[in-house]
């Protein structure tokens, strides 16, 4: 009777101690992308009296296009799925655990680097759990230094995790936003959702 007692309070705290780690993982999240919004604002306000980069040596252009890894470097807007978060250049566990990540190598959100695909990801279980919402011909807006992107999405699929194809450049602009699934696997998923998006066309 009293091993049962210790193996139940050994079972209750071991639920406690989980519920508040992933309480403090949220939260860590929550904090980092309110500083996010912060220095994203301050790098908008500062970009709106910049020249613009066909003013500036290409050498330097190139570095100034370029962000150190955990920079917020845009904001992306999907409605339809109550996304509203900063993207974070890199996307390594640190990154990811303050908000989406820009896959590094791909093309840089709002860049023209020839590239064309700008890959964005996050985890399924905070910042991107609401992706699976999203269906064809849904509207996804990226807002960068450079001004406000719209994109329309055309395709969403699920891969085996290990599809590097997804991240591959690409003849035409795209922005392409994986996360993990199935959204309910415990543990580490085996696949991936890819949501794949082509920039509206301009209005007339």
């Amino acid at each position: 009777m009293v091993s049962r007692r210790i193996v139940s309070f050994a079972l209750i705290l071991a639920g406690v101690v989980l519920c508040a780690l992933a309480g403090l993982h949220y939260l860590r999240g929550f904090e980092a992308q309110r500083q996010a919004r912060l220095v994203f604002k301050k790098t908008l306000e500062t970009a709106s009296v910049a020249p613009p980069l066909s003013a500036i040596p290409a050498g330097k252009a190139l570095a100034r296009a370029s962000s150190p890894q955990g920079q917020p470097i845009a904001r992306l807007r999907i409605p339809s799925a109550q996304i509203d978060v900063i993207v974070l250049e890199g996307s390594d566990a640190e990154v990811l655990e303050k908000g989406p990540g820009h896959v590094q190598g791909t093309e840089l959100p709002g860049g023209h680097r020839g590239l064309n695909n700008c890959v964005i990801t996050a985890h399924r279980d905070s910042h991107f759990r609401n992706l699976g919402w999203v269906r064809n011909g849904e509207r996804i807006e990226l807002t960068t230094p450079r001004g406000l992107e719209r994109y329309r999405v055309v395709s969403r699929e699920v891969v085996d995790a290990g599809a590097v194809g997804v991240l591959a450049a690409t003849a035409t602009p795209r922005l392409t936003l994986i996360t993990c699934y199935p959204f309910s696997f415990i543990g580490h998923a085996p696949k991936r959702l890819v949501v794949i998006a082509e920039p509206e066309p301009p209005s007339p």
